[in-house]
């Protein structure tokens, strides 16, 4: 070819160059044009959330406040600062026209908090050194230069709701002290919203961390005492949660709902048992000795999975335990081992043909009548919705219904929904606080303790006292949205 030749068609390719340019930069001009002004005039939101792990809670509390956002300040870019970007990204990119994930906070704060051995106290104090020293000084961290002055540039920076700073992970607190001195550097108000801090064994550390912030509101009367008497602008106002259900005020989201319209799936009993941060043997116990006693049979009953394996082992444990294969668990991971329940099945069979004595020559439902009770409800006939169903289709939750949960959110959205349910108490300070405030906020839910119930306490009746009455739902809701609208006024 030549030179002519070459220079036509290096013409030709700069203007199929020029063309798409242009053609992005329309859609980008179009796109300004629907949602706001344009996004030159002023610095993204930066929200910082515990998403993608995911947990269908947490994930819940994003999508509450995206959705918002996309509706209240249209034309803002937002960016998402939490510690699994890649699978938020995947769950959340349709919540906003202009969204971007990173973990910029969270890699700071998880990758210089000390030893996993160390005292909390050491590890929260290490964090928070570090992570203000590195959102002040770009050299200290090169490789995240690049994010953290996406942080500094921000116009608000949002530590939205959930319970992740506080002594179950000390790390964290180095996250809250990096987002108040990238908004004391770059000139952000920094807030945060629907916190759970206890339990707290350093106040003071944690009013330090918080140094700066605007505005903090909590979900619970432990987190707001904690902070009294302190510098920090603290009020009680609840879970972030209740923002997710303020579809009154447009900002629902009818491809990504928050409940069910599936009636199979809200069937009479609903079931949420985690294994993180609980005894899995304890807890598939209590649920056992419950289950039997209610004898609700297994077409009527619907188990939910919140966070993806860990919420399948506490009822894996329970249908073993229905079909005569005991506890089934493995003790390094908390996980059923199906290979352990076949050779016990296996065992118990060579036993029984050999004309053998004790516990395995014989059919282990006859000594034990939970499991017979068990087996004549036929468990393997529930219907199991697994999260990434359940965040696709919504919660099943209904009036009518009965709940028996450990977790805080399902709690939250099943009792608002009007079903009544009844708490399993794991033995943690933690949980105890977070269900608390739900019952101090309204919630007829009852509550046992999951140790109590295993260990040969009565079970209490079939609750029926419904869930929030319709008043309380309202007001939160309400209070969720005033609080928005005021963080987040128009320009």
């Amino acid at each position: 070819m030549g030179r002519a030749g070459k220079g036509a068609l290096g013409r030709v390719t700069g203007d199929v160059r020029l063309g798409l340019r242009q053609g992005l930069d329309s859609a980008r001009a179009a796109a300004d044009a629907r949602w706001g002004r344009p996004r030159a005039e002023s610095g993204p939101i930066y929200l910082v959330a515990p998403a993608g792990h995911p947990n269908h809670g947490d994930e819940q509390l994003l999508a509450g406040w995206l959705r918002f956002l996309r509706h209240h300040r249209p034309g803002t870019p937002v960016i998402v600062d939490c510690h699994t970007p890649g699978q938020a990204a995947v769950l959340h990119h349709a919540e906003h026209p202009d969204v971007l994930f990173t973990d910029t906070l969270w890699r700071l704060a998880a990758e210089h908090s000390g030893p996993a051995e160390s005292p909390a106290s050491d590890r929260a104090a290490a964090s928070v050194e570090f992570c203000r020293r590195a959102v002040g000084d770009l050299g200290t961290r090169p490789a995240l230069a690049s994010g953290i002055d996406l942080l500094r540039g921000a116009s608000v920076i949002h530590l939205i709701g959930g319970g992740y700073v506080n002594d179950q992970w000390p790390q964290h607190l180095g996250v809250v002290a990096g987002a108040g001195e990238a908004g004391r550097l770059g000139g952000a108000r920094v807030v945060a919203t629907g916190q759970g801090f206890a339990p707290c064994s350093d106040p003071a550390a944690l009013a330090d961390a918080l140094r700066g912030f605007a505005l903090v509101t909590v979900r619970d009367g432990a987190s707001r005492d904690l902070l009294s008497g302190t510098d920090v602008p603290v009020r009680l106002v609840g879970d972030d949660g209740w923002l997710s259900l303020a579809g009154g005020a447009g900002i629902g989201a009818p491809g990504h709902p928050v409940y069910s319209e599936d009636p199979d799936a809200a069937r009479d009993l609903v079931v949420c048992a985690q294994s993180d941060l609980v005894d899995p043997a304890v807890l598939a116990d209590a649920l056992a000795q419950i289950l039997a006693a209610w004898q609700v049979p297994g077409d009527r009953v619907t188990v939910i999975e919140s966070i993806p394996g860990g919420d399948r082992v506490v009822w894996d444990l329970v249908c073993a335990r229905a079909e005569g294969g005991g506890s089934g668990i493995d003790d390094d991971d908390n996980t059923v081992d199906p290979a352990d329940l076949s050779n016990r099945a296996s065992s118990d069979t060579v036993a029984s043909d050999a004309g053998g004595s004790g516990p395995l020559a014989s059919d282990p439902l006859a000594s034990d009548p939970v499991a017979r009770a068990l087996a004549d409800l036929d468990l393997s006939q529930a219907r199991f919705v697994p999260f990434q169903h359940m965040w696709a289709d919504g919660l099943p939750a209904r009036a009518g219904q009965v709940w028996l949960s450990t977790r805080f959110h399902p709690h939250l959205f099943a009792a608002a929904r009007g079903a009544s349910g009844l708490v399993l108490r794991s033995g943690t300070s933690y949980y105890d606080v977070k269900h608390g405030s739900l019952a101090a906020a309204g919630s007829q839910w009852g509550t046992v303790d999951a140790g109590e119930v295993a260990a040969g306490a009565e079970v209490p009746p079939l609750p029926a006292a419904g869930g929030f009455p319709e008043p309380s739902v309202d007001a939160l809701i309400s209070a969720a949205e005033a609080l928005a609208r005021d963080l987040y006024r128009r320009p």
